[in-house]
């Protein structure tokens, strides 16, 4: 009766492996998405063969110590920040150096796997000297959004040898890790018994597949592993905080303290909602992602790459959204878009807003205020109006009190107005005619 519970739990294991698009269950707070379901990450692959020097090969390599490369950036797993990686030619990287090959690969997290390990295809994995094999590191991009790259070219060894190509994709400043197939050919697909995954040490991780063949991995497929839980706890504020009716403004709007102190480094955020308080729709003149000002594009798409964003206005909800690849906001992002406002003034005009990351399990979540409301005050002087405004018939010596009010172009009062009394000498009556000025 156990050994037949058993072995159906297998079964369902494995089609949950199979069939679903997003998981993950460690303790730090990361999950993945991947490329297969409906909600799913971008493939691109990042080809570093051409550019680079190989790590291992081409040629003949299994089992060798994995060998060290130095990041030009520091890079946070689990917490831990890093400026060394090892390649291991058996599909794996890790961050402290290995005492040894570790061919032999486990479910993770495991005692047996090497400390900070990231597993992309983790199996005994070899070249030939008839095939022009190798494993390869190179860097793409610019600060701060700089991606280190470790690719593999390895094959079975078999006389009419199977290619696998596979990379790892590290981001500078988000901490991502993005798993990008190319090629599986079929001994990979159907025969291999690798581990897909990422593990702190032995009590900490989250395999994505292990088992025979390759899961959910196929040709031109993704894994992008990043954060699970979005706190609640960024910061709006709007600058000015006033402006004249019918000016045309420019206003930033920044949401800061998306990272609590607490924060596990991760990329937070991706996903800006702007609520609008007037008719006048705004148009994004910058964004500033981080400290980095962002290629911009007026766009309902999400963009793929780092320091990029995309803007388009929701008449629905009447909001400006604002979009940046997945979790590449950490602790702030800044809009600067320009408006033109009501005629009348007004004041606790609030542009309320929320914040989320689209890939992660949590609810999208209001953002504090912290000074969002704008106030709509009148216009320069243009002209001046009294009241009474009719024409006025007095007898000498008395006279007229008027109240003269300075208002804008739009007829609005400014605060600069003041009563006058206006006086004629003598005993005969005297005729005033009102104008302004």
């Amino acid at each position: 009766m156990s050994k037949r519970f058993s072995w159906i739990l297998g079964i369902l294991l494995i089609v949950q492996y199979a069939f679903s698009d997003q998981g993950g269950t460690d303790s730090f707070g990361h999950m993945w998405t991947d490329s297969q379901g409906a909600v799913t990450v971008g493939y691109e692959w990042l080809d570093v063969k051409s550019s680079s020097s190989a790590v291992f090969g081409p040629g003949n390599f299994d089992n060798e110590i994995p060998r060290q490369r130095t990041l030009p950036f520091s890079f946070s797993f689990y917490g831990k920040m890093h400026t060394n990686i090892y390649i291991s030619p058996n599909g794996w990287i890790s961050f402290k150096a290995p005492a040894d090959a570790a061919a032999s690969n486990d479910t993770l997290p495991s005692a047996s796997a090497p400390d900070s390990i990231i597993a992309v295809f983790w199996d005994d994995l070899r070249s030939s000297l008839t095939q022009n094999g190798g494993i390869y590191y190179d860097v793409k991009g610019s600060a701060p959004n700089r991606k280190a790259i470790v690719q593999w070219e390895v094959y079975d060894g078999n006389s009419s040898p199977d290619v696998i190509l596979f990379q790892v994709v590290l981001y500078e400043h988000s901490n991502l890790i993005k798993f990008q197939y190319n090629t599986m050919d079929s001994y990979y697909r159907n025969s291999a018994t690798p581990t897909i995954g990422i593990a702190a040490d032995a009590t900490d991780g989250l395999t994505y597949f292990y088992g025979t063949g390759s899961g959910n991995v196929t040709e031109y497929s993704s894994i992008l592993f990043h954060n699970k839980t979005l706190d609640g706890n960024a910061t709006a504020a709007l600058a000015p905080n006033s402006a004249q009716a019918g000016e045309n403004v420019t206003l930033t709007y920044k949401y800061f303290n998306i990272s609590p102190t607490s924060a596990t480094n991760l990329g937070r955020a991706d996903r800006f909602a702007i609520a609008n308080p007037f008719s006048n729709q705004p148009s994004v003149s910058q964004i500033i992602i981080n400290t980095g000002s962002a290629y911009i594009q007026y766009s309902e798409n999400q963009p793929n790459d780092p320091g990029y964003a995309t803007w388009f206005y929701d008449t629905n909800t009447d909001s400006l959204i604002i979009r940046t690849s997945s979790f590449d906001v950490v602790d702030s992002i800044s809009v600067v878009f320009n408006q033109t406002m009501p005629t009348t003034p007004s004041t606790g005009n609030n542009y309320a807003s929320s914040f989320d990351a689209v890939l992660d399990s949590s609810n999208r979540a209001a953002s504090g205020d912290g000074g969002y409301a704008l106030e709509i005050t009148a216009d320069d002087i243009t002209h001046y109006t009294f009241d009474p405004s009719s024409d006025q018939s007095v007898t000498a010596g008395t006279g007229v009190a008027y109240t003269v009010t300075a208002r804008d172009q739009y007829g609005n009062a400014v605060a600069n107005s003041g009563t006058i009394n206006l006086s004629t000498p003598g005993s005969s009556t005297a005729m005033l005619s009102n104008g302004s000025s």
